[in-house]
């Protein structure tokens, strides 16, 4: 049965280093893209750059899983006998893994980073201090049948405290995050049409491991093992998913975001919630390939005026509709022009969403200072 955790720990950390590597390369990607077009850029870099604890949040959140079954299969193991410095390691992790999955969750749904999110960090921090200072003092100590001394009697108890605590951490943030998708899907039925009943058999799963392992701590340690391979079976699932390259959830991202936006747009508008809107408009859906592509049907696209997005565009983001829109038709047009050195440049120009040929050739130049002809023969 201890082989259990062992197998759920080795998936974990596999799903670790997926979404790890995944992230890395996409950051890498967006850095690459960056060559500072405007003063906005020069002036607003740093407000660009997107939170490392935001990004890596599904790694880091498999990690943490991964790290707390290595725990506790080396605690039935009676393994801390060797190590009993490393006993209850696995308390901090599992007060961190409920806010990292909030911050999954608002990394999929296309949210926003909120740095007010980093106070939910502080429990698992005061558990890591608790830790050091009421851990096992030296190294002759030893740990029995999976308990640890802790500094007495009253320092066991609270630990046993904090593991509760931990697994009801996670219960409450998972709670949330359901919460907040059904209430999505009461207020746009239609917005969450198609992922609203796979994300529901996920979350709920989901939260009924959690409740088994709560139960397991409190009251019935026997059905500690059964919470396991549920866990184990949630993890496989999930891996076999992104080996395949499948969507758990179809459309997720899509729906939620629409979802989302609406949310906010009855409190006012949201500046942060229009500009991710935006940015999947145009990264996802690709508006700006459509030649007649105006400012009034992007604002209509976004349940906006005219005058709103204009605002928005030259004041947060410092550039006019037409230049936003004319970057993004660039760098579409300099990517056909490096991997399909068959297609004519003419149609290079009408897939990019551009309708003028000289007008593409000068904002090409002045881009990239050469002409099309000459970029492509660079990567020829």
């Amino acid at each position: 049965m201890i082989l259990i955790p062992y197998a759920g720990a080795i998936v974990s950390f596999l799903l670790f280093l997926s979404h790890w590597l995944e992230t890395y390369q996409l950051r890498g990607k967006q850095n690459n893209k960056i060559r500072i077009p405007s003063q906005f850029f020069q002036n607003n870099f740093a407000k660009l750059e997107t939170s490392f604890l935001y990004d890596y949040s599904s790694a880091l959140l498999f990690l943490a899983v991964s790290l707390v079954q290595f725990h506790m299969a080396a605690e039935f193991g009676n393994s801390f006998s060797l190590f009993p410095y490393l006993f209850g390691f696995h308390i901090p992790l599992l007060l961190l893994i409920g806010p990292l999955c909030s911050l999954y969750f608002d990394k999929m749904s296309n949210g926003s980073f909120n740095h007010s999110a980093i106070v939910h960090l502080f429990p698992s921090l005061l558990s890591f201090g608790f830790l050091i200072v009421f851990g096992p003092s030296n190294g002759s100590e030893t740990v029995d049948a999976g308990k640890s001394i802790f500094g007495g009697k009253s320092a066991s108890i609270s630990v046993l405290i904090l593991l509760g605590l931990g697994v009801v951490s996670i219960f409450f943030y998972t709670s949330l995050i359901l919460y907040k998708i059904v209430k999505w899907r009461i207020h746009s039925k239609e917005d969450l049409k198609t992922s609203f009943p796979p994300f529901l058999r996920l979350i709920v799963f989901t939260n009924s491991i959690t409740f088994l392992f709560l139960i397991a701590q409190i009251f019935l340690m026997e059905i500690f093992f059964i919470a396991c391979s549920g866990l184990l079976v949630l993890l496989v699932y999930i891996l076999l998913q992104r080996t395949n390259r499948l969507e758990i959830i179809p459309n997720f991202e899509k729906e939620t975001s629409v979802a989302r936006y609406k949310e906010s747009r009855t409190k006012g508008i949201d500046i942060q919630s229009v500009l991710n809107r935006l940015d999947y408009l145009m990264k996802t859906e690709h508006l700006y390939t459509n030649e007649e592509l105006t400012l009034k049907t992007l604002a209509s696209r976004l349940d906006l005026d005219s005058h709103q997005l204009s605002e928005i565009l030259n004041y947060h983001l410092g550039i006019g509709f037409r230049n936003y829109v004319n970057q993004f038709r660039l760098e579409t047009a300099a990517k056909l022009l490096k991997e399909n050195p068959n297609m004519t440049i003419i149609r290079i120009i009408y897939a990019s969403g551009f309708n003028s040929k000289s007008a593409f050739h000068t904002l090409f130049q002045k881009k990239y200072g050469v002409t099309p002809q000459v970029y492509r023969k660079n990567f020829i």
